[in-house]
């Protein structure tokens, strides 16, 4: 006798909640430069609306259960949807800084449990082979809404419509709306609910915001207001700890930290920090490296992006009737390590003119590869150690994912800061390979003005050429950072390799 399949509509709500926030986020990312130029925002403030957003995020993660004990699944998760559209609506019709950051996180406020709801939505399926219709569908939807952003972001800017990025996520989470009636609306006893202590909450608030604004704004001032950034660090980093440390002695506490305290559990938490570190720096530098290092345009690199991570929902697909039959993690963990370098050494051997199909897009399809062989694996195998308390199972998925905002913001920042250090070391040897009396600057101004000077004035061609010569220096000095990041990324997946192969904790 075939076991039941679990209901459609619970299915579509578990793929639909991680492919909305996915999507709205990688679109967001994607779409940062223009939308900072509509909305009249620096790059230090908008750094100040990725910061706002995530500390949010984070808070709200951390009390996602408190609320589902008070308000039912089916409330919450109606709640946040609703939240979720409400914020985009502001975003979309917002015409300034303030307006757009107030949007932005009140989308926090819906957006941010979207993952951890689905996720244990999941767990909704009877235990046996049905439940993994339930993590084939958060992953399908993961993977989905990974791809799409970056070609569906660039359409949208390249057509001038940038608003339509914030309709179409307020659109989604609306349209998810009826299909919520399958979730339960039970609500918890009181004396067996946890608890929120506003002292906790306005550590881990201030914390969580300290941090992420540091690490956001390092980019901008690590050079300037380098005791500032450390004052403000370490200031958040202790009130992350206070948070940390009450929750643990806390009778109720909020979130069962000393029950994850469990090997299985810290080592997958690792595994996790990595891919999203790993996510937020590619997923900033690589567009970037399309664009500005490789000069290709907004609709060229998002089309190719989401072609490269195209790769990723056809692993995905692979590897959801691998698993039933073949669970050891260990060879899916050394097959996406692979993955990730390969695509690293790949893209750190690329030409000054590479051609797309041939140079790029293998390294990144190899990068989507890494992405759904490692994501999927770990997560099905890091919480079998506290899987058997329903309300710690909560918690950990709250906590890995409240990590995850911080390790992609971590991430963000080390290639940021990376890049403005190694592009500046590159353009002084550069420079100083390229002085006014030396043969190869003579020679390029040379070439320059000569071709210039069939269509203008030659003092004013030899000023142009001059202006050519210091553009290209610039280009290739990011150009040069850029293939640095990705061969340091290359050793270090290389070493993971080697981490997987050994290690005895998760096999």
């Amino acid at each position: 006798m075939k076991p039941a399949k679990p209901p459609r509509l619970l299915l579509m709500t578990i793929g639909a909640l991680t492919l909305i926030d996915f999507l709205q986020n990688g679109m967001v990312a994607f779409a940062a430069a223009p939308i900072m130029g509509e909305i009249g925002a620096s790059p230090e403030e908008y750094s100040t609306v990725a910061a706002a957003y995530a500390s949010v995020a984070v808070v709200m993660i951390a009390m996602q259960r408190w609320l589902v004990e008070r308000m039912g699944w089916r409330g919450y998760v109606r709640a946040a949807l609703g939240a979720a559209a409400l914020g985009a609506v502001l975003c979309a019709i917002s015409g300034s800084y303030p307006a757009f950051l107030v949007g932005r996180m009140v989308m926090a406020l819906g957006c941010a449990g979207m993952v951890t709801s689905s996720r244990l939505a999941v767990n909704l399926i009877p235990p046996g082979p049905a439940r993994f219709l339930g993590i084939k569908a958060l992953a399908t939807g993961v993977c989905t809404g990974m791809a799409i952003a970056p070609w569906l972001a660039s359409a949208i800017v390249t057509a001038d419509r940038w608003p339509m990025i914030f309709w179409l996520a307020a659109a989604a989470a609306l349209a998810l709306l009826p299909a919520t009636r399958v979730l339960p609306d039970a609500t918890v006893a009181p004396a067996q609910r946890s608890d929120a202590h506003p002292l906790r909450l306005a550590a881990l608030a201030t914390g969580s915001f300290l941090v992420l604004y540091v690490l956001q704004r390092s980019y901008y001032d690590f050079h300037a207001d380098q005791l500032w950034l450390a004052a403000g660090a370490i200031t958040g980093a202790g009130a992350l700890l206070a948070f940390a440390w009450s929750e643990s002695r806390s009778a109720r506490p909020l979130l069962k930290l000393r029950s994850l305290v469990e090997p299985r559990y810290l080592s997958g938490l690792t595994l996790f920090t990595f891919c999203y570190f790993t996510l937020g720096a590619n997923g900033y530098l690589l567009p970037i490296m399309l664009q500005r290092s490789l000069g290709h345009s907004w609709s060229t690199t998002g089309l190719f992006y989401t072609l490269g991570l195209a790769a990723g929902v056809a692993t995905w697909l692979t590897m959801s009737r691998l698993l039933p039959r073949w669970p050891s993690p260990r060879k899916y963990f050394v097959a996406g390590f692979l993955a990730l370098a390969a695509s690293s050494w790949l893209i750190s051997r690329i030409p000054p003119s590479p051609d797309l199909w041939g140079d790029v897009l293998p390294a990144l399809a190899l990068y989507g590869m890494f992405i759904m062989t490692l994501v999927p694996v770990t997560a099905m195998q890091t919480f079998n150690g506290v899987a058997q308390d329903e309300s710690v199972f909560s918690n950990a998925q709250q906590t890995k994912n409240m990590l995850g905002q911080i390790g992609t913001a971590l991430g963000v920042t080390v290639a940021t800061v990376g890049q403005q250090w190694l592009t500046t070391l590159h353009y002084s040897t550069l420079h100083g390979a390229m002085h006014v009396g030396s043969p190869p600057f003579q020679e390029a101004i040379a070439r320059h003005t000569t071709a210039l000077s069939a269509s203008m004035d030659p003092l004013r061609a030899a000023e142009l050429a001059t202006a050519q010569l210091a553009q290209v220096l610039v280009q290739q000095s990011a150009l040069l950072a850029n293939l640095d990041h990705f061969r340091a990324l290359a050793a270090l997946a290389a070493l993971a390799i080697m981490v997987s192969l050994v290690q005895k904790v998760i096999r």
